[in-house]
């Protein structure tokens, strides 16, 4: 699909930006690369970074007793996301974009997200520049442009990560959230990370949360889990640290449904009776 802003912006496997167009042809994003840039030996942490970390999370319970495990925190939240049968959230999102001038920009966006393991995805996505919905039905994936009312389809495989491998891969596609309904979460956020430190309870839009630092090669993560209840995840903010001005991507993650009923009809397109259609543009081999 031609439309600049096709591509939006996802946590863990962070998909660039295409380039706008129109009155915004002075402003360029930033080329980043997926969330840490690959997989790092922990023996090779650098001790200056290990160690700044480590005092950050000694200073933030110096008082507690023990302090949580946030390998252990990561893994409930990983494994309680992989075993719901069903599971839907909504999503407020904040993201930067930085001019040719070098000055930062701030937007916001929003996402509703539903999923049935193994075969449904339904994501409704929306920000200053965009509106795009898309259904997966287990056999096929279909991206609605909301605004210029245009849609495409590609058939999909009937397992929901090899489906979202297959859009990321063929189609250079990444779904909101995307990595959140993977299951294999963890594995994910262990591959990318350096090092990581808990640093306490804080407050997420009133939900008290565990607050765990990430450190990546190329770019941060933090993530705070609930505390009480089941271990979701409430927030996340993405940092591009070598990017100039350090941009952020930042999702708080609100009204979690864990295994309630879904109609099948939620995953089936419903497209405008006036919608266009073009084709996916396919990712040629390198």
């Amino acid at each position: 699909m031609n439309d600049p802003r096709i591509l939006v912006e996802d946590p863990f496997r962070i998909t660039t930006r295409a380039e706008s167009r129109g009155n915004r042809a002075e402003s360029r994003r930033p080329r980043t690369g997926r969330y840490g840039g690959g997989s790092c030996d922990r023996k090779r942490w650098s001790a200056i970074l290990l160690t700044l970390l480590l005092t950050l999370s000694t200073a933030a319970h110096a008082e507690d007793a023990e302090t949580p495990s946030s390998e252990e925190l990561l893994r409930e939240m990983a494994a309680t996301l992989k075993d719901a049968r069903t599971l839907r959230f909504h999503a407020e999102i904040t993201f930067d974009d930085v001019l040719i001038s070098g000055q930062k920009l701030q937007y916001t966006g929003a996402a509703d997200v539903v999923v049935r393991r193994p075969d449904g995805i339904y994501v409704d996505y929306r920000d200053d520049f965009s509106a795009k919905r898309f259904w997966y039905d287990g056999k096929t994936g279909t991206l609605l442009d909301v605004f210029l009312s245009k849609y495409s389809t590609a058939e999909l495989p009937g397992d929901l990560d090899a489906a979202v491998a297959q859009l990321e891969e063929r189609y250079s596609l990444t779904l909101p959230m995307g990595n959140l309904i993977a299951s294999n979460l963890f594995e994910v956020i262990d591959a990318k990370a350096r090092a990581w430190a808990y640093l306490g309870i804080r407050d997420v839009e009133g939900v008290p949360a565990h607050h765990i630092a990430i450190l990546g090669d190329d770019a941060d993560l933090q993530i705070w889990i609930q505390s009480d209840g089941e271990p979701l995840p409430v927030k996340f903010v993405v940092t591009y640290k070598t990017v100039p001005q350090a941009p952020q991507y930042q999702a708080v993650l609100m009204d979690w449904k864990i295994d309630t009923k879904v109609s099948d009809k939620t995953f089936l397109a419903e497209l405008p009776k006036d919608a266009g259609v073009i084709e996916f543009l396919v990712v040629e081999d390198q």
